[in-house]
């Protein structure tokens, strides 16, 4: 029976549920002629160095009495199987369905040269950018207009239940095609009149809840996109839309596009703060109009910070098997997939490669951050599962 020297750390999958995974092969022998590593199912082994003769010996190496037969053959060997510890991730992984409230009321643009080409103009730019970015796949979103076109019905939750685009996963040119559709044009007569801002987040919340295939772990969310307070309906003030907001466990995001005083002498900074914070996201997003190409830069800016708080694609690192340590050099990333099976991840930093993954901060990683490409891959697929690996020899690029 040949006599095994453990050289290295060996992992084993502790009764808690960790499955064993990740297999890396080794084609040449040991050139030292010593056998090879052992797939073992042992608990977990602490680390021996050479020189421990104490420890080799309760294993049964050199200068034991008695020598445990592992199943090591004798007979010289071209593969090695070397097995890590995995955890499975997959609770971290949700569907994100969001719901836009679009406001196309009058003074969003109108008449009025001005407004229309520094407000209107640039919002319009950057909300098409984001429906049609590739950095946006992966999300599913849905866009009501608000007011109504029919202004016998828009100040009521009705009007808004089925939105002007209905949910689909992003990139899309569904969005661009449906702000195009309103034909709004300068001095046109097609723009509307009044902003209830109540009824059509009452809409648009139940909208959200109406969807029947999302995942029980799926996160909803409403982007209010507005230029002022709610106006031109009965009991459409500002209490009760906050009221309602904070009443509906949704998280809500708000993107001002306004000046922080309306015409009016009305405070819209504070006002749409309110409907914010009752919304779970603490404050507005103001959007300063004047200069059109600030605008459709802080716009965008905006709607990209929402998707990155939206976007769970950021798993955090799960805790590894007991008796096991976290080494960063050491961990592997498998996609499961409901329908093609395993997909290893490749660990790439620049996210340059496809099928990649990389840590949030390379020198002191606290989350697994799957690349553009993964994340919208993954997002589609609602069986998907993630599998974090230790201890293995990572796949990838070696930074």
């Amino acid at each position: 029976m040949a006599h095994v020297k453990l050289s290295a750390v060996v992992w084993a999958a502790s009764a808690a549920g960790v499955a064993l995974g990740c297999s890396s092969k080794v084609d040449e022998p040991d050139p030292s002629g010593s056998p090879p590593p052992f797939r073992t199912e042992l608990p977990a082994l602490m680390p021996m160095a050479e020189d421990d003769a104490p420890a080799a010996a309760m294993l049964g190496g050199e200068g034991s009495a008695t020598q445990p037969d592992f199943g090591v053959s004798d007979e010289p060997t071209s593969e090695i199987e070397v097995v890590c510890a995995a955890r499975n991730a997959a609770s971290e992984l949700r569907r994100v369905y969001l719901g836009f409230a679009f406001d196309v009321s009058a003074s969003m643009g109108g008449n009025n040269e001005l407004r229309y080409n520094t407000k209107w103009g640039p919002v319009v730019a950057a909300t098409k950018a984001f429906f049609a970015e590739h950095e946006s796949a992966g999300i599913s979103a849905a866009m009501t207009f608000f007011p109504d076109a029919d202004e016998a019905t828009r100040c009521t939750d009705a009007a808004y239940l089925v939105p002007d685009v209905p949910q689909r996963l992003l990139p899309s040119p569904a969005f661009a095609a449906a702000i195009d559709g309103l034909n709004y044009t300068l001095g046109s007569d097609t723009w509307r009149g009044s902003t209830p801002s109540l009824f059509a987040f009452n809409g648009t919340v139940a909208s959200l809840q109406s969807i029947s295939d999302a995942p029980s772990n799926a996160v909803s969310a409403v982007v209010f996109v507005t230029d002022g307070v709610p106006a031109g309906c009965d009991n459409n003030e500002i209490q009760p839309v906050v009221d309602a907001v904070r009443n509906s466990g949704v998280m809500t995001f708000v993107v001002g596009v306004t000046d922080p005083v309306d015409a009016d002498g009305n405070n819209n900074l504070d006002n749409l703060n309110l409907i914010a914070a009752a919304g779970g996201t603490d404050q507005a997003f103001i959007i300063a109009t004047g200069d059109p190409a600030q605008t459709e830069a802080d716009f965008k800016a905006a709607i990209d910070e929402i998707r990155g708080v939206a976007v769970s694609c950021n798993i955090e690192i799960p805790l590894p098997p007991t008796g096991t340590d976290f080494i960063p050099e050491q961990v592997n990333v498998t996609y499961g997939s409901g329908s093609a099976g395993d997909v290893p991840l490749t660990y790439d930093p620049n996210c340059n490669r496809d099928n990649a993954w990389r840590y949030d901060d390379a020198q002191a990683p606290a989350s697994i951050v799957l690349c553009t490409n993964t994340c919208g891959q993954v997002q589609q697929d609602v069986s998907a599962r993630l599998v974090v690996e230790f201890g293995c020899e990572r796949r990838g690029a070696p930074q």
